[in-house]
């Protein structure tokens, strides 16, 4: 279990880090901060994708008469909409607000500190469970949020919920939760497309830890009882939680998968994932491409070290966005894949010097934050 010690030194990282995010932008911003700190704050982490969660807030979903209202894109012309973004975060701003009396920037705000620490929490516990040691545990965490683009889990987006649901998943399956798992997976496939696919990973990991999986060989005679029965129905409440989102999508636009139509406003569109990489010629495109095969290049490298469960997170992050046809968004994608992040952490924690590369990651964790700042492409 987690030590009340390392808890509450995450607490105190995750509140300095934000301190650090609004030093660095009041200081080096071009544009003028109006307000008092609370709201200069809101004003750094309050950007891009961010308004369209708040016109949802408000809002909620508009009715859709026809498929080009939903989302498309024709050379210059375009039309983006709502249903691009998938419902979890929103509405539970909005049950905040109506239940607590708040807008959206304090709901938000709120939902940013709380996720931010569990995001921590849930990574040290991992950790805890991956390493056995709680120093490397602690030192995995530390690393996984001072990594580059990983500011994005104190921004208003989804981030943080998203890796919290999933996180708690891996462990409510280690410790054999299954009335936790079958909640937890429920926001985690209502925040985003590609909850519901994580589920294989989560599948997998079930598998692993309960012998059920050898040398890729499902025990299928051990699998089918009763008690892995309750396991496979916990499974289940996410698919259907997805069904009755696609029915509603059904109900207000005509189409059940309206949240992929929408990425087409996005000029998003399936094609083989290697063909997403330099497709244009803009600085975001070659460096999101670089970036992520990079990635791409050091996942491969550590995929003997990690079991099948965490290779098939790994890559299923890594894919799935490619194939939308882009780039865009793929330093967010990457954020999450924590399984890359505890390889690479033992491997650092082993070298006598690792002061200047924590010093290095740590600057680059900084610059990559100066993109959001600065409002550069490559941080939307």
């Amino acid at each position: 279990m987690p030590k009340i010690k390392n808890i509450l030194y995450l607490l105190i990282f995750s509140l300095v880090i934000k301190l650090i995010y609004l030093s660095f932008s009041l200081t080096f911003t071009q544009e003028k901060m109006y307000g008092n700190v609370y709201e200069k704050y809101i004003q750094t982490v309050r950007k891009y994708d961010a308004f369209w969660y708040q016109k949802i807030t408000e809002n909620g979903y508009p009715k859709a008469n026809s498929k080009k209202e939903i989302g498309y894109s024709n050379g210059k012309e375009f039309k983006q909409s709502e249903w691009a973004f998938f419902p979890f975060y929103p509405k539970l701003m909005n049950g905040m607000n109506r239940a607590l009396g708040l807008n959206y920037n304090s709901s938000a705000f709120i939902l940013s500190l709380l996720f931010s620490f569990l995001s921590l929490i849930g990574m040290y516990w991992f950790s805890l469970l991956f390493f056995k040691n709680d120093n490397q545990a602690l030192f995995a965490t530390f690393l996984f949020f001072l990594f580059p683009f990983s500011f994005y889990f104190s921004m208003f987006y989804t981030e943080a919920l998203f890796f919290t649901f999933l996180i708690f998943s891996f462990i409510a399956i280690h410790f054999k939760k299954n009335l936790a798992l079958s909640l937890l997976i429920i926001p985690l496939i209502l925040l985003r497309p590609n909850g519901l696919v994580l589920l294989i990973p989560l599948f997998i990991y079930f598998l692993e830890q309960n012998n059920l999986l050898t040398k890729w060989k499902v025990n299928w005679s051990k699998l089918f009882t009763k008690t892995n029965g309750i396991w496979i129905f916990a499974f289940l409440t996410g698919p259907i939680a997805f069904a009755l989102y696609c029915f509603y999508q059904y109900k207000m636009t005509g189409y059940p998968f309206a949240f992929s139509i929408a990425q087409a406003g996005w000029y998003r569109e399936f094609m083989f994932p290697l063909l997403a990489f330099f497709r244009k010629g803009d600085t975001a495109t070659q460096f999101n491409s670089v970036y992520t095969i990079v990635v791409i290049v050091y996942a491969f490298s550590i995929r003997k070290k990690l079991p099948l469960s965490m290779n098939a997170l790994i890559w299923i992050s890594l894919i799935l966005p490619l194939c939308s046809g882009s780039v865009t968004s793929m330093t967010r994608f990457i954020s999450i894949i924590f399984p890359i992040s505890l390889i690479f952490a033992g491997q650092i924690e082993k070298i006598k010097f690792k002061i200047p590369i924590l010093i290095l990651i740590t600057t680059l964790h900084l610059l990559s934050f100066s993109t959001w700042v600065f409002n550069m492409v490559i941080s939307n």
